[in-house]
């Protein structure tokens, strides 16, 4: 389905991304991981030959024009994006972020996919288009009593991908993002499971989301079975926001 196709994946060393990565490379893409992971080129090589790792700081300007020139240098051109990186900040209520976590926060899942979008967007225009799927969350469609600065960049992100998916849609250029609930990835992994078996209950479907699940429906929208589709932020949350 992916035959020759070059996919960047942010957030590619683990989780949703890594996932999506093995889908892809199992599906004839060819994959760069782009993590800020010091690892991350090991982890590409223990996928298959088709994939590269690179280091890269995706709130950084500097860093994502380098990381974009070398994509380009490397294959010639980009066929996919998933803007996936992101992180979560703490639990707290919007008195109690701080200055320093707000940016951070800011910095990495808003700014960070505005500059993976902005950069690889300028190479599809030069090859005749693309697909990007960006990662949203069920918080970024409903309202939290806490992660007050995560839930405000994911709102931005599906804002942003309307608005992409509006300004590049006679351009060839699909703007996509997915909007999952809970997750059992990494991020969890330290969570006790007290407190992950809640936030399963939450969910209308009684269990944690798999990266795979989430992987699924990202290669879906990067695919051409998906060719009408455009500027739609698509929940994958075990029915959270249906609520």
């Amino acid at each position: 389905m992916f035959n020759e196709k070059v996919a960047v994946i942010t957030g590619g060393a683990s989780g949703i991304g890594l996932a999506t990565a093995r889908k892809l490379l199992s599906e004839g893409a060819k994959v760069v991981l782009v993590d800020w992971n010091e690892n991350v080129s090991d982890i590409a090589k223990t996928l298959n030959n088709d994939a590269v790792g690179i280091r890269c700081d995706v709130s950084s300007d500097t860093d994502v024009q380098k990381c974009v020139n070398e994509i380009k240098e490397k294959f010639g051109h980009i066929d996919l994006l998933v803007a996936n990186a992101g992180v979560g900040g703490g639990p707290n209520k919007a008195h109690e972020v701080s200055v320093d976590e707000w940016n951070k926060v800011i910095g990495v899942n808003q700014t960070g996919v505005f500059l993976m979008n902005k950069y690889v967007i300028s190479e599809m225009l030069k090859t005749g288009g693309g697909a990007i799927v960006n990662t949203s969350s069920m918080y970024g469609l409903v309202g939290t009593t806490m992660s007050f600065a995560y839930s405000a960049s994911k709102g931005a992100i599906n804002q942003m991908t309307r608005s992409l998916a509006l300004t590049y849609a006679r351009d060839n250029i699909r703007v996509n993002a997915v909007a999952p609930g809970y997750v059992d990835t990494p991020i969890l992994a330290e969570v006790p499971k007290d407190m992950k078996d809640a936030m399963a209950n939450q969910l209308p479907v009684g269990r944690l989301g798999k990266d795979t699940e989430i992987a699924n429906l990202i290669c879906y929208l990067l695919s051409d079975d998906a060719t009408f589709i455009t500027g739609a932020i698509v929940p994958i949350d075990g029915g959270f926001t249906a609520a």
